[in-house]
């Protein structure tokens, strides 16, 4: 199926003269909005973006859990290091 060149022309134009309208209107509105209603610009983001992307495949989420596995090993490993030097630095001092 071939691509209507002058549709996909109109199409970026459109699409360029949004980008340039969302640009200056962010200009226009910053440091206009209360903290609460940023808030709330960012939690209907995450909704629509939770809500529009397709389900994680049972390989993905079991690789994504282990990657938070290492995670916090490597965190409880640095954790136990961090201690013990605290210890030994405190042990020199007194």
């Amino acid at each position: 199926m071939a691509i209507d060149k002058e549709l996909y022309r109109k199409m970026l134009e459109a699409y360029r003269e949004w980008n340039e309208f969302e640009l200056v209107d962010r200009a226009r509105n910053a440091g206009k909005l209360s903290p609460e209603k940023a808030w709330q610009q960012y939690v209907d983001l995450w909704e629509f973006a939770m809500n529009t992307s397709p389900p994680q495949s049972d390989l993905r989420l079991k690789l994504r859990l282990q990657e938070w596995e290492d995670y916090y090993a490597k965190i409880q490993k640095f954790e136990a290091w961090r201690r013990a030097r605290a210890q030994k630095t405190q042990d020199a001092t007194a």
